[in-house]
Protein backbone atom coordinates (compact mmCIF):
# COMPACT_ATOMS: atom_id res chain seq x y z
CA UNK A 1 0.00 0.00 0.00
CA UNK A 2 1.14 3.52 -0.77
CA UNK A 3 -0.21 6.81 0.52
CA UNK A 4 -0.87 9.98 -1.46
CA UNK A 5 0.02 13.29 0.15
CA UNK A 6 -1.34 15.48 -2.66
CA UNK A 7 -4.62 15.70 -4.57
CA UNK A 8 -4.42 13.50 -7.67
CA UNK A 9 -6.09 16.21 -9.77
CA UNK A 10 -4.77 19.62 -8.69
CA UNK A 11 -1.70 18.72 -6.58
CA UNK A 12 -2.92 20.51 -3.45
CA UNK A 13 -1.80 19.17 -0.06
CA UNK A 14 -5.01 20.41 1.58
CA UNK A 15 -6.71 17.02 1.85
CA UNK A 16 -9.37 16.87 4.56
CA UNK A 17 -10.58 13.52 5.93
CA UNK A 18 -14.34 13.47 6.43
CA UNK A 19 -15.41 9.81 6.52
CA UNK A 20 -13.77 6.74 8.09
CA UNK A 21 -15.35 3.45 6.97
CA UNK A 22 -12.84 1.44 9.08
CA UNK A 23 -10.07 -0.88 7.90
CA UNK A 24 -11.44 -3.22 5.23
CA UNK A 25 -10.17 -5.85 2.79
CA UNK A 26 -10.51 -5.15 -0.94
CA UNK A 27 -14.22 -5.34 -1.74
CA UNK A 28 -13.93 -7.98 -4.48
CA UNK A 29 -11.46 -10.18 -2.57
CA UNK A 30 -13.81 -13.10 -1.87
CA UNK A 31 -12.05 -15.99 -0.15
CA UNK A 32 -12.25 -19.73 0.40
CA UNK A 33 -12.92 -20.92 3.98
CA UNK A 34 -9.31 -22.05 4.43
CA UNK A 35 -8.12 -18.49 3.70
CA UNK A 36 -9.76 -17.01 6.81
CA UNK A 37 -7.05 -15.24 8.80
CA UNK A 38 -4.88 -14.45 5.77
CA UNK A 39 -6.73 -11.39 4.46
CA UNK A 40 -5.16 -7.94 4.26
CA UNK A 41 -7.09 -4.99 5.67
CA UNK A 42 -6.45 -1.40 4.61
CA UNK A 43 -7.78 1.99 5.75
CA UNK A 44 -10.93 3.02 3.89
CA UNK A 45 -11.12 6.75 4.54
CA UNK A 46 -12.59 9.42 2.27
CA UNK A 47 -10.93 12.82 1.86
CA UNK A 48 -11.98 15.96 0.05
CA UNK A 49 -9.48 18.34 -1.53
CA UNK A 50 -10.06 21.77 -0.01
CA UNK A 51 -8.77 23.36 -3.23
CA UNK A 52 -10.63 21.58 -6.06
CA UNK A 53 -13.15 19.47 -4.06
CA UNK A 54 -12.23 16.13 -5.59
CA UNK A 55 -13.35 13.38 -3.19
CA UNK A 56 -10.69 10.70 -3.04
CA UNK A 57 -8.91 7.94 -1.17
CA UNK A 58 -5.29 8.52 -0.26
CA UNK A 59 -4.47 4.96 0.87
CA UNK A 60 -3.74 3.13 -2.37
CA UNK A 61 -3.84 -0.68 -2.47
CA UNK A 62 -1.47 -2.31 -4.96
CA UNK A 63 -3.11 -3.07 -8.33
CA UNK A 64 -1.86 -6.65 -8.29
CA UNK A 65 -3.76 -7.33 -5.08
CA UNK A 66 -6.94 -5.71 -6.38
CA UNK A 67 -7.05 -7.38 -9.78
CA UNK A 68 -5.31 -10.72 -9.36
CA UNK A 69 -7.98 -13.45 -9.70
CA UNK A 70 -10.63 -10.76 -10.12
CA UNK A 71 -14.21 -12.03 -9.68
CA UNK A 72 -16.33 -9.21 -11.18
CA UNK A 73 -17.80 -9.83 -14.65
CA UNK A 74 -19.76 -7.12 -16.47
CA UNK A 75 -22.06 -9.72 -18.05
CA UNK A 76 -23.21 -10.81 -14.59
CA UNK A 77 -23.31 -7.38 -12.99
CA UNK A 78 -27.08 -7.05 -13.01
CA UNK A 79 -30.25 -7.65 -15.00
CA UNK A 80 -30.22 -4.26 -16.73
CA UNK A 81 -26.52 -4.14 -17.70
CA UNK A 82 -26.70 -5.82 -21.16
CA UNK A 83 -29.57 -3.55 -22.27
CA UNK A 84 -27.68 -0.51 -21.00
CA UNK A 85 -24.62 -1.39 -23.07
CA UNK A 86 -26.66 -2.11 -26.21
CA UNK A 87 -28.28 1.32 -25.90
CA UNK A 88 -24.86 2.85 -25.14
CA UNK A 89 -23.27 1.41 -28.30
CA UNK A 90 -26.18 2.40 -30.52
CA UNK A 91 -26.18 5.97 -29.23
CA UNK A 92 -22.43 6.40 -29.70
CA UNK A 93 -22.56 4.99 -33.25
CA UNK A 94 -25.42 7.32 -34.17
CA UNK A 95 -24.14 10.48 -32.46
CA UNK A 96 -20.66 10.27 -33.97
CA UNK A 97 -21.66 8.66 -37.30
CA UNK A 98 -19.16 5.84 -36.77
CA UNK A 99 -18.57 3.83 -39.93
CA UNK A 100 -17.33 0.24 -40.04
CA UNK A 101 -13.69 1.36 -39.97
CA UNK A 102 -13.99 3.45 -36.80
CA UNK A 103 -11.44 2.44 -34.16
CA UNK A 104 -13.09 2.01 -30.76
CA UNK A 105 -11.02 1.44 -27.62
CA UNK A 106 -12.38 0.65 -24.16
CA UNK A 107 -10.41 1.10 -20.95
CA UNK A 108 -11.32 -1.33 -18.19
CA UNK A 109 -13.20 -3.42 -20.75
CA UNK A 110 -13.67 -6.41 -18.43
CA UNK A 111 -15.28 -9.35 -20.28
CA UNK A 112 -15.95 -7.26 -23.39
CA UNK A 113 -19.72 -6.90 -23.06
CA UNK A 114 -19.83 -3.31 -24.35
CA UNK A 115 -17.29 -3.87 -27.13
CA UNK A 116 -19.31 -6.92 -28.13
CA UNK A 117 -22.33 -4.66 -28.61
CA UNK A 118 -20.30 -2.54 -31.05
CA UNK A 119 -19.00 -5.67 -32.76
CA UNK A 120 -22.49 -7.05 -33.33
CA UNK A 121 -23.41 -3.76 -34.99
CA UNK A 122 -20.67 -4.07 -37.57
CA UNK A 123 -18.00 -2.02 -35.77
CA UNK A 124 -15.34 -4.68 -35.53
CA UNK A 125 -12.25 -2.47 -35.24
CA UNK A 126 -12.28 -2.69 -31.44
CA UNK A 127 -9.74 -3.15 -28.66
CA UNK A 128 -10.13 -3.64 -24.93
CA UNK A 129 -7.62 -2.78 -22.19
CA UNK A 130 -8.05 -4.40 -18.77
CA UNK A 131 -5.65 -4.98 -15.85
CA UNK A 132 -7.20 -8.33 -14.79
CA UNK A 133 -5.46 -11.12 -16.72
CA UNK A 134 -8.09 -13.76 -15.92
CA UNK A 135 -10.92 -11.50 -17.15
CA UNK A 136 -8.97 -10.48 -20.28
CA UNK A 137 -8.62 -14.18 -21.12
CA UNK A 138 -12.40 -14.54 -20.97
CA UNK A 139 -12.87 -11.55 -23.29
CA UNK A 140 -10.33 -12.87 -25.80
CA UNK A 141 -11.99 -16.29 -25.75
CA UNK A 142 -15.23 -14.55 -26.75
CA UNK A 143 -13.60 -12.88 -29.73
CA UNK A 144 -13.06 -9.46 -28.12
CA UNK A 145 -9.39 -8.51 -28.63
CA UNK A 146 -8.14 -7.44 -25.20
CA UNK A 147 -4.76 -6.40 -23.83
CA UNK A 148 -4.19 -7.48 -20.21
CA UNK A 149 -2.47 -4.36 -18.91
CA UNK A 150 -3.45 -1.35 -16.80
CA UNK A 151 -4.04 1.86 -18.76
CA UNK A 152 -1.10 4.24 -19.01
CA UNK A 153 0.46 6.76 -21.36
CA UNK A 154 2.97 4.11 -22.42
CA UNK A 155 0.29 1.60 -23.45
CA UNK A 156 -1.52 4.40 -25.31
CA UNK A 157 1.58 5.07 -27.42
CA UNK A 158 1.95 1.34 -28.10
CA UNK A 159 -1.64 1.08 -29.32
CA UNK A 160 -1.41 4.23 -31.41
CA UNK A 161 1.78 2.98 -33.06
CA UNK A 162 0.25 -0.39 -33.88
CA UNK A 163 -3.37 0.50 -34.69
CA UNK A 164 -3.47 4.25 -35.27
CA UNK A 165 -5.46 6.78 -33.28
CA UNK A 166 -8.93 6.10 -31.90
CA UNK A 167 -12.21 7.63 -33.00
CA UNK A 168 -13.78 6.78 -29.64
CA UNK A 169 -12.22 5.89 -26.30
CA UNK A 170 -14.61 4.64 -23.62
CA UNK A 171 -13.99 4.19 -19.91
CA UNK A 172 -16.90 2.88 -17.85
CA UNK A 173 -16.25 2.80 -14.11
CA UNK A 174 -12.55 3.18 -14.79
CA UNK A 175 -11.59 6.86 -14.29
CA UNK A 176 -12.54 6.55 -10.62
CA UNK A 177 -10.23 3.50 -10.39
CA UNK A 178 -7.09 5.26 -11.64
CA UNK A 179 -4.68 6.85 -9.18
CA UNK A 180 -2.66 8.97 -11.63
CA UNK A 181 -5.25 11.10 -13.44
CA UNK A 182 -2.54 13.08 -15.20
CA UNK A 183 -1.12 9.90 -16.75
CA UNK A 184 -4.67 8.89 -17.69
CA UNK A 185 -5.18 12.14 -19.61
CA UNK A 186 -1.76 12.04 -21.25
CA UNK A 187 -2.66 8.58 -22.53
CA UNK A 188 -6.01 9.79 -23.86
CA UNK A 189 -4.25 12.63 -25.68
CA UNK A 190 -1.73 10.21 -27.20
CA UNK A 191 -4.44 7.93 -28.60
CA UNK A 192 -7.38 10.21 -29.44
CA UNK A 193 -7.90 11.56 -32.97
CA UNK A 194 -8.32 15.35 -33.31
CA UNK A 195 -12.03 14.77 -33.97
CA UNK A 196 -12.33 11.92 -31.47
CA UNK A 197 -14.21 11.66 -28.20
CA UNK A 198 -13.42 10.16 -24.80
CA UNK A 199 -16.58 9.05 -23.00
CA UNK A 200 -16.57 7.81 -19.43
CA UNK A 201 -19.12 6.79 -16.84
CA UNK A 202 -18.67 6.85 -13.08
CA UNK A 203 -20.88 6.96 -9.99
CA UNK A 204 -21.99 10.57 -9.55
CA UNK A 205 -21.09 12.13 -6.19
CA UNK A 206 -24.47 13.87 -6.06
CA UNK A 207 -26.06 10.44 -5.53
CA UNK A 208 -24.07 10.01 -2.33
CA UNK A 209 -25.47 13.27 -0.99
CA UNK A 210 -29.03 12.59 -2.12
CA UNK A 211 -29.30 8.85 -1.37
CA UNK A 212 -26.44 8.14 1.07
CA UNK A 213 -24.84 5.68 -1.36
CA UNK A 214 -21.60 5.71 0.65
CA UNK A 215 -21.07 2.04 -0.24
CA UNK A 216 -19.74 3.14 -3.63
CA UNK A 217 -16.56 3.96 -1.69
CA UNK A 218 -14.13 1.03 -1.75
CA UNK A 219 -10.45 0.52 -2.47
CA UNK A 220 -10.92 0.16 -6.24
CA UNK A 221 -12.81 3.47 -6.37
CA UNK A 222 -9.99 5.91 -5.70
CA UNK A 223 -12.13 8.95 -6.53
CA UNK A 224 -15.80 9.87 -6.14
CA UNK A 225 -16.42 12.12 -9.10
CA UNK A 226 -18.39 15.29 -9.67
CA UNK A 227 -18.24 17.54 -12.73
CA UNK A 228 -16.53 20.64 -11.26
CA UNK A 229 -13.17 19.03 -10.38
CA UNK A 230 -13.31 16.73 -13.41
CA UNK A 231 -13.86 19.66 -15.79
CA UNK A 232 -11.07 21.66 -14.17
CA UNK A 233 -8.65 18.73 -14.34
CA UNK A 234 -9.21 18.00 -18.04
CA UNK A 235 -8.95 21.68 -18.94
CA UNK A 236 -5.68 22.05 -17.03
CA UNK A 237 -4.21 19.20 -19.08
CA UNK A 238 -5.37 20.38 -22.50
CA UNK A 239 -8.71 18.63 -23.10
CA UNK A 240 -12.28 19.91 -22.83
CA UNK A 241 -15.48 18.55 -21.28
CA UNK A 242 -18.20 19.33 -23.81
CA UNK A 243 -21.20 17.38 -22.55
CA UNK A 244 -22.53 15.40 -19.61
CA UNK A 245 -25.59 13.28 -19.00
CA UNK A 246 -26.90 11.49 -15.92
CA UNK A 247 -27.79 7.82 -16.31
CA UNK A 248 -29.72 5.53 -13.97
CA UNK A 249 -27.16 2.75 -13.99
CA UNK A 250 -25.16 1.51 -11.00
CA UNK A 251 -27.32 3.89 -8.98
CA UNK A 252 -26.85 7.34 -10.52
CA UNK A 253 -23.92 7.66 -12.92
CA UNK A 254 -22.43 10.58 -14.78
CA UNK A 255 -21.62 10.07 -18.46
CA UNK A 256 -19.01 12.66 -19.43
CA UNK A 257 -17.89 13.56 -22.97
CA UNK A 258 -14.36 14.90 -23.48
CA UNK A 259 -12.56 16.07 -26.62
CA UNK A 260 -9.88 18.38 -27.93
CA UNK A 261 -10.62 22.09 -27.36
CA UNK A 262 -12.96 23.43 -30.01
CA UNK A 263 -13.58 20.05 -31.65
CA UNK A 264 -17.13 19.70 -30.32
CA UNK A 265 -19.91 22.13 -29.47
CA UNK A 266 -20.17 22.61 -25.70
CA UNK A 267 -23.61 21.62 -24.41
CA UNK A 268 -25.53 23.86 -22.03
CA UNK A 269 -25.72 20.84 -19.74
CA UNK A 270 -22.11 21.36 -18.66
CA UNK A 271 -22.84 24.72 -17.05
CA UNK A 272 -26.16 23.44 -15.68
CA UNK A 273 -24.52 20.55 -13.82
CA UNK A 274 -21.72 22.77 -12.48
CA UNK A 275 -24.35 25.19 -11.18
CA UNK A 276 -26.31 22.34 -9.60
CA UNK A 277 -23.23 21.10 -7.75
CA UNK A 278 -22.46 24.59 -6.47
CA UNK A 279 -26.11 24.96 -5.44
CA UNK A 280 -25.69 21.81 -3.31
CA UNK A 281 -22.58 23.38 -1.71
CA UNK A 282 -20.26 20.66 -3.00
CA UNK A 283 -17.57 23.34 -3.06
CA UNK A 284 -17.69 23.65 0.77
CA UNK A 285 -15.74 21.28 3.04
CA UNK A 286 -18.42 21.51 5.74
CA UNK A 287 -20.86 19.78 3.38
CA UNK A 288 -18.71 16.65 3.50
CA UNK A 289 -18.51 16.59 7.29
CA UNK A 290 -22.31 16.87 7.37
CA UNK A 291 -22.55 13.98 4.90
CA UNK A 292 -20.40 11.83 7.19
CA UNK A 293 -22.74 12.49 10.12
CA UNK A 294 -25.71 11.38 8.01
CA UNK A 295 -23.85 8.21 7.00
CA UNK A 296 -23.12 7.38 10.65
CA UNK A 297 -26.78 7.89 11.59
CA UNK A 298 -27.87 5.65 8.72
CA UNK A 299 -25.51 2.91 9.88
CA UNK A 300 -26.97 3.06 13.40
CA UNK A 301 -30.55 2.79 12.09
CA UNK A 302 -29.61 0.03 9.69
CA UNK A 303 -27.84 -2.07 12.34
CA UNK A 304 -30.70 -1.44 14.77
CA UNK A 305 -33.30 -2.67 12.27
CA UNK A 306 -31.41 -5.90 11.58
CA UNK A 307 -30.85 -6.53 15.31
CA UNK A 308 -34.55 -6.00 15.99
CA UNK A 309 -35.53 -8.49 13.29
CA UNK A 310 -33.06 -11.10 14.59
CA UNK A 311 -34.39 -10.65 18.12
CA UNK A 312 -37.83 -11.49 16.75
CA UNK A 313 -36.46 -14.73 15.30
CA UNK A 314 -36.52 -13.59 11.68
CA UNK A 315 -34.18 -15.09 9.10
CA UNK A 316 -32.22 -12.53 7.05
CA UNK A 317 -29.96 -12.93 4.02
CA UNK A 318 -28.30 -10.57 1.57
CA UNK A 319 -29.53 -10.23 -2.00
CA UNK A 320 -26.48 -9.86 -4.21
CA UNK A 321 -22.80 -9.91 -3.33
CA UNK A 322 -21.54 -6.73 -5.03
CA UNK A 323 -18.39 -4.88 -4.02
CA UNK A 324 -20.47 -2.02 -2.65
CA UNK A 325 -22.30 -4.43 -0.37
CA UNK A 326 -19.03 -5.50 1.20
CA UNK A 327 -18.24 -1.88 2.08
CA UNK A 328 -21.57 -1.64 3.86
CA UNK A 329 -21.25 -4.97 5.68
CA UNK A 330 -17.70 -4.35 6.88
CA UNK A 331 -18.48 -0.79 7.99
CA UNK A 332 -21.48 -2.03 10.00
CA UNK A 333 -19.66 -5.20 11.19
CA UNK A 334 -22.47 -7.44 9.92
CA UNK A 335 -21.47 -11.09 9.53
CA UNK A 336 -23.05 -14.56 9.23
CA UNK A 337 -24.56 -14.28 12.71
CA UNK A 338 -26.92 -11.69 11.15
CA UNK A 339 -27.06 -12.59 7.44
CA UNK A 340 -27.22 -16.34 6.82
CA UNK A 341 -25.91 -16.04 3.27
CA UNK A 342 -25.56 -13.77 0.24
CA UNK A 343 -27.08 -14.63 -3.13
CA UNK A 344 -25.26 -14.25 -6.42
CA UNK A 345 -25.60 -15.04 -10.13
CA UNK A 346 -21.86 -14.92 -10.84
CA UNK A 347 -20.31 -18.41 -10.65
CA UNK A 348 -16.95 -16.78 -9.80
CA UNK A 349 -18.36 -15.82 -6.37
CA UNK A 350 -20.66 -18.75 -5.52
CA UNK A 351 -19.19 -21.04 -2.86
CA UNK A 352 -16.83 -18.39 -1.52
CA UNK A 353 -17.00 -16.19 1.58
CA UNK A 354 -17.47 -12.43 1.44
CA UNK A 355 -14.33 -10.45 2.29
CA UNK A 356 -13.86 -9.38 5.88
CA UNK A 357 -17.09 -10.61 7.44
CA UNK A 358 -17.10 -14.09 5.82
CA UNK A 359 -20.74 -14.55 4.83
CA UNK A 360 -21.18 -17.59 2.53
CA UNK A 361 -22.27 -16.91 -1.05
CA UNK A 362 -25.00 -19.11 -2.51
CA UNK A 363 -26.70 -19.18 -5.88
CA UNK A 364 -29.98 -17.36 -6.30
CA UNK A 365 -31.59 -20.68 -7.27
CA UNK A 366 -30.62 -22.10 -3.86
CA UNK A 367 -31.97 -18.99 -2.14
CA UNK A 368 -35.34 -19.36 -3.86
CA UNK A 369 -35.57 -22.90 -2.50
CA UNK A 370 -34.73 -21.69 1.01
CA UNK A 371 -35.94 -18.08 1.19
CA UNK A 372 -35.45 -16.01 4.35
CA UNK A 373 -38.03 -13.75 5.95
CA UNK A 374 -36.05 -10.71 4.82
CA UNK A 375 -33.49 -9.96 2.13
CA UNK A 376 -31.12 -7.06 2.62
CA UNK A 377 -30.88 -5.61 -0.90
CA UNK A 378 -27.12 -5.16 -1.30
CA UNK A 379 -27.51 -4.84 -5.08
CA UNK A 380 -29.84 -1.88 -4.48
CA UNK A 381 -28.95 -0.26 -7.79
CA UNK A 382 -31.03 -2.98 -9.48
CA UNK A 383 -33.86 -2.87 -6.94
CA UNK A 384 -36.68 -2.40 -9.46
CA UNK A 385 -35.61 -5.29 -11.66
CA UNK A 386 -34.92 -7.55 -8.67
CA UNK A 387 -38.28 -6.88 -7.03
CA UNK A 388 -39.99 -7.79 -10.30
CA UNK A 389 -37.85 -10.89 -10.82
CA UNK A 390 -38.52 -12.14 -7.27
CA UNK A 391 -42.25 -11.50 -7.37
CA UNK A 392 -43.02 -15.12 -6.47
CA UNK A 393 -40.81 -14.98 -3.37
CA UNK A 394 -42.43 -11.74 -2.29
CA UNK A 395 -45.89 -13.24 -2.73
CA UNK A 396 -44.83 -16.04 -0.36
CA UNK A 397 -43.95 -13.43 2.28
CA UNK A 398 -40.26 -12.55 1.83
CA UNK A 399 -39.63 -8.84 2.31
CA UNK A 400 -36.77 -6.70 0.97
CA UNK A 401 -34.85 -4.05 2.92
CA UNK A 402 -33.51 -1.20 0.75
CA UNK A 403 -30.55 0.30 2.68
CA UNK A 404 -29.97 3.47 0.64
CA UNK A 405 -32.20 6.37 -0.30
CA UNK A 406 -33.83 9.10 1.72
CA UNK A 407 -34.84 6.57 4.37
CA UNK A 408 -34.63 2.83 5.10
CA UNK A 409 -37.36 1.05 3.17
CA UNK A 410 -38.90 -2.37 3.78
CA UNK A 411 -40.87 -3.65 0.79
Amino acid sequence: MTRNTMCRDCGSKELVQFLDLSDQPPANAFIRPEQIGSEHFYPLKAYVCATCQLVQLVDIVDLNELFQNYVYLTAGAGPTTPAHFIDYAERVIARYALDENAFIVELGSNDGLLLGAFQKRGRKNILGIDPAENIARIANSRGIPTVAKPWSEDIAHEISGEHGQADVIIGNNVVAHINDHHDLVRGIKALLKPSGVFIFEAPYLIDMFENLSYDTIYHEHLSCLSLRPVKRMFESLGLEVFDMKVKSVQGVSMRVFVGWPGAHRISNRVEEFVNKEEGMNLNLVDSYHNLAKRVERRREKFVGLLASLKNKGKRIAGYGAPAKGNTMLNYAKIGPETLEYLTEDLPTKIGLLSPGVHIPVRSIADARNDPPDYFLMLAWNYAGAILEKEKAMRERGTKFIIPVGGYLKVI
